[in-house]
């Protein structure tokens, strides 16, 4: 699963094209205010507690499914026939999850498909059958369940990470919310397919499954393995059958049926699908196009073939989360349909290469507990390192190792707990920035401590011993032991069963024909633990340098190398793989040595990050911020914009330099960047520039333009910004909401009005944050209607990040109204009394609207 984050989900509307999700993504959201979200509270019981292996009391071997769909009601009624049989011990009852049920009949099937009644006892969660007499392992036997799905009226909570957990989703059942497309999708990792189909709901267990959906000829339909069979049944309806024959996890399985423009793609002889909504069908290839590609490189690296019958990805509207594995059949939020426009500044390849290595890493080779997710998301984040790195180079992968790193390092700021934890509140802990991020940099250091051809020769035995298994980290750190005959325990814990990360201080000298390395590692674990940490210290002078092998396994160690002359640079880290925080003791000549001669993006970023905040008092860290501007990188170059300190008084030079690569650089994102850094100085010199810029093929530099004419002139930026009215484009409609928030017109309220009906998922989240901004200046009459709205918005959606983002814009406006009236009371209250009372009346409605989305969201929890 790739997760959306909530301080990185906001993402599709902003215009700062970096990534960071892992993810998912994480968009500009400088202009967005603490009070725009409302606090998230999630609920843990203080007390952790350890998190076993759920046991195997059945095998669960098949599960064959006949499904309806009840759009009015948006129920499932369905018959369920599961295949099981002892695991080991006898018994003589069955326990399944099946979640906010109605249970209609319980019976024992035999061969010839007829059924005995069972007796059972169900208490919403899970349906205890009694068998009526005691089996064996030999014995194999079929349960046959009668059962309405409603996934509508039962309690359901979330989590950060995965927003919902219902399993089951109706999105726009009775086709009246237009522009929105009808829908049917499932979600079930980590428990939540019992929502629609009794199971055994554990990621230990795996099954064969045959799903049979009855629905309108007009809707496709998805599910995991093969469509088998199509049958007309009249009256505008047919069943699709979906077969899979490859036994997965339950929490794999999946359905998808709605309105959707299938395209056909091969790789070898195995059919790939993209499923997106119509409007994108020219796009598809586009957005999807590399996974044959992908498919190929992973099964060529990883000497293992991608082992499933087919691969189909789909996109739907109003996921919970950001996208998911299920075996065969990938699903994702809509903000990766984008049009090929929208993808020359943003594409997702690395969700996309994320899910699809999730079917060797998580599908073929199963954590058998949720403690152990991260053999499954470790793998999938990394799986993004080796495409960029296959597909675009070094530099591209290592950024992205960069951006991890950060993502981690912020979260351990708050949060300290091993790799692999078997103690948690809930399983839904285990979906963070250590489970992806930091997983996905210790594999990266496994690949390092023993090479490259080891690593993939390890990984290629752990998936054929496990395949089709559910497995804990030891068996990985077997195999890894078995190619290299050694011992690695030292990395798997230190790494995988422990928390933390190094922090260490490098500090480099020469003396007497010496240079020296000198490491101290000044982490506190609360373990007391020093980490070995095998690295390479560089030596270089001129053009010239030496690589030397040095192993850290003391809070200090000191390492000396021969060097005839003084070094122009020494480096304790020069393949920087190191995962964790790191001091230096370098001055600025020598990360200017740095950045001209180290080959590495990561090195290279790291000297302009010291020159950056030395360029005011060193002019050489200056002039290699300007030089950085023509790197042959594009992340460097935007780098550089985004560092040098520019400002009306500038040299002539630089300003020159910012406004041509405005206008003619190679890559968007470091277009955008000009114009956003040229904005800031609202120079109206510069309007031509922008003006000139409306005309780029990228959304972002248009929208970063629209605003710097904007801080220019607002009149010239609303008659500029009227022909983009109608454009889907998430940059765009946040530029345009950015200007619109500050004018009082009706022009500018029928926009947001017509955006709210157009803007998908979490792009409406900025769009509630601009209309608050325009609420607050407008007439009593346009107040209330619009707190009516951004109510209405709230509560239509279960995420609770866009939630509480309806409730914060409501209270932004509140407070704005608030504070007008305690002005207004301290003036001349006879001339002011119709005022009072207009203020009074937005005040009221105000926190009757939140009292609303709190009593409504409380009412759906109860439920």
């Amino acid at each position: 699963m790739c997760l959306l984050f909530c301080a990185a989900i906001i993402a599709v509307s902003g215009c700062n094209t970096s990534k960071q999700i892992k993810g998912g993504k994480n968009f500009n959201t400088q202009n967005i205010e603490e009070d725009t979200l409302d606090e998230i509270v999630l609920n843990f019981s203080k007390e952790k507690k350890y998190r076993a292996s759920y046991p195997i009391d059945f095998d669960l071997l098949n599960t064959k499914l006949d499904l309806q769909i009840d759009w009015q009601k948006q129920h499932l009624p369905g018959k369920a026939i599961l295949k099981l049989k002892p695991h080991f011990y006898a018994t003589d009852s069955l326990v399944l999850d099946a979640k906010g049920m109605d249970i209609i009949e319980v019976a024992l099937m035999d061969k010839q498909g007829n059924r005995a009644l069972l007796k059972y006892t169900y208490d919403s969660l899970q349906l205890k059958i009694n068998l009526g007499k005691t089996y064996t392992a030999k014995d194999t036997l079929q349960i046959f369940i009668d059962y309405v799905a409603k996934p509508n009226e039962r309690k359901t909570s979330g989590s950060a990470a995965i927003t919902s957990d219902k399993g089951l989703y109706f999105i726009n059942p009775l086709g009246k919310e237009i522009g929105k497309p009808t829908q049917l999708w499932t979600q079930g990792e980590t428990e939540a397919n019992s929502c629609w189909f009794p199971t055994i709901e554990s990621p230990n267990q795996r099954q064969t499954n045959e799903i049979s959906i009855t629905c309108e000829k007009k809707y496709a339909t998805l599910s995991n393995g093969i469509l088998t069979a199509t049958k007309d049944l009249g009256n505008g309806l047919k069943t699709d059958t979906w077969t899979m024959d490859l036994a997965h996890a339950p929490y794999l399985v999946m359905l998808t049926v709605g309105e959707f423009a299938v395209t056909k793609d091969k790789w070898r002889n195995i059919d790939v699908d993209y499923y997106v909504e119509q409007d994108y069908a020219a796009d598809a290839k586009n957005i999807f196009g590399n996974t044959p590609e992908m498919l190929e490189f992973f099964s060529q690296l990883m000497g293992y073939d991608y082992p499933w019958q087919k691969y189909a990805q789909v996109i739907v509207r109003d996921y919970v989360s950001g996208a998911m594995e299920n075996t065969t059949a990938s699903l994702f939020g809509e903000f990766v349909q984008r049009n090929k426009r929208e993808l020359m500044d943003l594409n997702f390849e690395d969700i996309i290469a994320h899910e699809l290595f999730h079917h060797w890493f998580g599908d073929l080779v199963t954590c058998e507990s949720w403690s152990n997710i991260p053999l499954n998301e470790a793998f999938a984040n990394y799986s993004e390192y080796l495409w960029a790195e296959h597909k675009y180079g070094k530099m591209e992968a290592d950024k992205m190792l960069q951006n991890n790193l950060i993502l981690y390092l912020s979260e351990a700021q708050n949060k300290n707990v091993d790799l692999i934890r078997f103690y948690y509140d809930d399983k839904e802990e285990m979906f963070d920035r250590h489970s992806y991020e930091k997983g996905g940099h210790v594999l990266h250091l496994l690949r390092n401590a023993v090479g490259d051809e080891a690593f993939f020769k390890s990984l290629q035995l752990y998936l054929k011993t496990n395949a089709f298994k559910s497995v804990e980290i030891h068996q990985l750190r077997l195999a890894f032991e078995s190619v290299t005959g050694k011992d690695m325990n030292w990395f798997f814990n230190q790494w995988f069963l422990n928390s933390g990360h190094p922090k260490i201080t490098f500090t480099y000298a020469y003396k007497n024909d010496t240079a020296y390395v000198i490491t101290e590692q000044q982490q506190n674990t609360g373990k007391g633990l020093i980490y070995e940490l095998p690295l390479k210290a560089e030596i270089w002078s001129g053009n010239n340098s030496k690589i030397y092998p040095i192993h850290l396994t003391h809070e200090r160690d000191t390492f000396k190398f021969y060097a005839a002359t003084e070094p122009d640079l020494i480096d304790g880290d020069a393949e920087r793989i190191l995962l964790g925080t790191k001091k230096e003791n370098k001055k600025v000549p020598e990360y200017v040595f740095q950045y001209k001669n180290h080959p590495l993006y990561l090195a290279k970023y790291e000297a302009l990050q010291k020159l950056k905040v030395a360029q005011e008092e060193d002019s050489t860290a200056k002039n290699t911020l300007i030089a950085a501007l023509d790197n042959s990188f594009y992340a460097l170059r935007k780098y550089a914009v985004e560092s040098i300190k520019l400002s009306s008084d500038s040299s002539p030079e630089v300003l020159r330099k910012i406004k041509w690569i405005a206008l003619n650089d190679k890559h968007p994102n470091v277009r955008t960047a000009a114009v956003q850094k040229l904005g800031r100085l609202k120079d109206s010199t510069l309007l031509n520039t922008f003006m000139q810029c409306l005309k780029d093929s990228s959304y972002a530099t248009v929208a970063e333009a629209l605003k710097a004419i904007n801080t220019l002139d607002s009149n010239k930026a609303m008659q500029l910004a009227k022909p983009f009215e109608n454009d889907k484009n998430y940059e765009l409609t946040d530029a345009l909401s950015t200007i619109y928030s500050a004018s009082t017109s009706t022009q500018a309220n029928n926009f947001f009005i017509q955006k709210f009906k157009t803007v998908t998922g979490y792009g409406k989240y900025p769009l509630m944050y601009h209309y608050a901004n325009y609420l607050s200046g407008m007439n009593k009459a346009t107040v209330l209607s619009g707190i009516e709205l951004l109510k209405n918005q709230a509560l239509s959606t279960e995420a609770k990040l866009m939630i509480s983002a309806g409730k914060g814009a409501i209270k932004r406006v509140l407070k704005q109204f608030e504070s007008k009236k305690k002005t207004l009371e301290n003036g001349n209250k006879e001339a002011t009394v119709n005022l009072q009372n207009g203020y009074e009346n937005i005040i009221t409605k105000a926190n009757e609207a939140l009292d609303f989305i709190n009593k409504q969201t409380e009412e759906e929890k109860k439920n």
